[in-house]
């Protein structure tokens, strides 16, 4: 504003301690997420799928609802509340996240480098790596209120639905959730970001993201098919991720085998995983800095 105004006041309010001043980038980076009401719609209707799945797991334990439901046919048990059960409702939810994140997670840097800010906000006491850091964390919690979160919540309460040390007995599989989320979490945020480092137009990057995740199974099964071989599943992280998922998971080997999970080792399956992320940190390494050189 114009300084003759003397309308401009300096700040007066409490400051953020340097370890903990990242977090103002996070809070940001939400206010530009859902002033779009679109997809704060979106948001909303990605819950969906757990209210069906909680009303599945009330079903399965009222012998009242059930006896109704078996009047018109088998209805739902407690048998079906199973590592298949929350397996499928982890990747239904991670797969909302990954369009909602495809959205809007590209604006987080793109629109920065699109506006100058990023040399501004790097000649504040904050770091490179606090800067990703603090946008990372946008993507990581809304991911996480939309997959792990809600999957514990449906497990700890068909634990206390089925009672007999059902927790005790399925407790590896708050690893399995845990473990799995956030290595979504990683892949998605850290790409989400790349592209968004790279390309300064949100739908360019939204469309790099999609064409990541879509292109590369395609040269995939293409040397599959050329060479004879399985290891171009290695270029496809979704079916990386898919075949880590169904290890930690308990899938049986005659079912991984029946949805074709098995085409390549486990051991390839991290690999791939951790080379897409550390490709990732690679470009934001090589793209964020504090100033820029325009040649002319």
């Amino acid at each position: 504003m114009a300084v003759y105004k003397r309308s401009y006041k300096p700040y007066e309010g409490g400051t953020t301690s340097d370890r903990w001043r990242f977090l103002v980038l996070t809070r940001y980076g939400f206010s530009g997420l859902f002033d779009s009401r679109p997809f704060t719609g979106a948001f909303v209707l990605s819950f969906v799928p757990f209210l069906i799945a909680l009303a599945g797991i009330y079903f399965a334990h009222s012998a009242t609802l059930r006896a109704l439901l078996q009047v018109r046919g088998p209805g739902p048990n407690t048998a079906q509340i199973n590592n298949y059960f929350f397996l499928a409702f982890l990747g239904i939810q991670s797969w909302l996240s990954f369009l909602l994140i495809t959205w809007q997670g590209p604006q987080l840097i793109a629109s920065d480098l699109a506006n100058n800010a990023l040399p501004l906000i790097l000649g504040r006491p904050i770091s490179r790596t606090e800067y990703v850091l603090g946008k990372f964390l946008v993507i990581a919690s809304l991911v996480s209120v939309i997959t792990w979160i809600p999957t514990l919540l449906l497990f700890f309460l068909n634990g206390g639905m089925e009672g007999n040390g059902w927790i005790w007995s399925h407790f590896w599989m708050l690893g399995s959730i845990l473990l799995a989320s956030w290595m979504w979490i990683a892949i998605v945020g850290l790409v989400a970001l790349a592209a968004s480092a790279w390309l300064k137009w949100r739908v360019a990057a939204s469309a790099l993201m999609l064409a990541f995740f879509f292109v590369g199974p395609g040269f995939g099964a293409a040397i599959n098919a050329t060479l004879g071989t399985n290891w171009g599943h290695m270029l496809d992280v979704l079916y990386a991720v898919k075949l880590i998922w169904v290890g930690l998971f308990r899938v049986p080997v005659s079912t991984a085998e029946t949805l074709n999970m098995l085409g390549i080792p486990l051991w390839s399956a991290w690999c791939s995983v951790a080379g897409t992320c550390g490709l990732s940190l690679f470009l934001l390494n090589r793209r964020l800095k504090a100033r820029e050189v325009v040649r002319g």
